[in-house]
């Protein structure tokens, strides 16, 4: 059977406002495709699948990440949604999506949902040990992996405060290290942490190097106050130091962004470019949950409707605007 050569709607990414985009799409009775070159459910599935999400409506007890992954897929398919797990590696200025293998598909839409990733800090030793379970990560994936560990945490913000949290009845050791002089989470988490006798804070401090054969055994750390370098001995790093977005497959079509990477949309999630939309937290602006990422979908299916069928309602929407 001869591969559709046109769509109606493209969806470029299968996380959160992928997978809730597509549905809203298909809703709409609209021809979808959607790609994803990694993890169907992206970070949900890949960094923290076991972590319980307390804030998406509808699961007043909180829901798996790896659950909610699961009946997004469900549903997806169900509606008819055609899904391949191919990596894309360019947008063209003529809504054409070029995949790795060098397949390419059409569409009269392209939604980009390619989301965000960790940010590496680039120091010595990182990448050498950030594969296989050598000892660099970015999520506390799978707490169990840290029982008895010496542990350093590097970060200020929710996510490392919550590794820290995370495995406080896990890890041997705990250390929480942060460049600045106070933590920007939660105060509540924050307060946790500071009373605990397991975790050990040291402030205005960085990480230079990590050290190791096979595994990580040590790292060097630096306190910015005194100007001071020192080492200390660990199991694991843990690098919750910010995201940034997965912006290199739009660099050539001219999407405008800011100086971060964020895509730039108005309120219909349209991009400057024609037929190009944007949804989820590689939009710029976007406040990073779950629950943002679904409402964009709702948006701009609607708007991609309105943009290929051109509905009476269309312009007069157009003109309230």
């Amino acid at each position: 059977m001869p591969e559709k050569k046109e769509y109606d709607v493209v969806i470029v990414g299968g996380g959160p406002g992928g997978l809730t985009t597509g549905i809203m799409c298909a809703d709409r009775k609209l021809d979808v495709l959607v790609l994803e070159g990694g993890t169907w459910g992206g970070l949900l599935a890949t960094l923290y699948p076991n972590k319980v999400i307390p804030n998406y409506p509808g699961f007043p007890d909180g829901i798996v990440a790896i659950e909610l992954v699961r009946r997004w897929l469900k549903q997806a398919k169900a509606s008819g949604i055609d899904m391949k797990n191919e990596r894309v590696v360019e947008i063209t200025s003529d809504k054409k999506v070029i995949a790795q293998d060098g397949k390419e598909y059409n569409g009269k839409v392209i939604i980009i949902a390619v989301g965000i990733r960790p940010r590496e800090l680039g120091i010595p030793g990182e990448s050498k040990f950030n594969k296989k379970d050598k000892g660099v990560f970015y999520y506390v994936t799978h707490p169990e992996d840290f029982i008895g560990k010496r542990v350093l945490v590097v970060g200020g913000g929710d996510t490392a405060i919550d590794a820290a949290l995370d495995l406080v009845d896990l890890a041997k050791e705990i250390t929480i290290a942060h460049r600045k002089e106070a933590f920007r989470g939660v105060d509540e988490n924050v307060e946790k942490m500071k009373k605990s006798t397991k975790i050990n804070i040291v402030m205005n401090t960085e990480l230079e190097k990590i050290e190791g054969e096979d595994v990580v055994t040590s790292v060097t750390l630096w306190n910015n106050r005194e100007d001071k370098s020192y080492s200390m001995d660990v199991d694991g790093v843990i690098l919750s130091v910010g995201m940034v977005p997965n912006s290199e497959i739009f660099d050539k079509v001219g999407i405008k962004a800011d100086k971060r990477g964020y895509i730039i949309t108005d309120t219909s999630q349209r991009t400057n470019v024609e037929g190009v939309f944007a949804v989820g937290d590689i939009v710029e602006g976007a406040f990073k949950l779950i629950i943002v990422g679904a409402a964009h979908g709702a948006v701009a299916a609607h708007h991609a409707y309105a943009y290929i069928n051109k509905p009476y309602w269309a312009a007069e929407e157009q003109w309230k605007e």
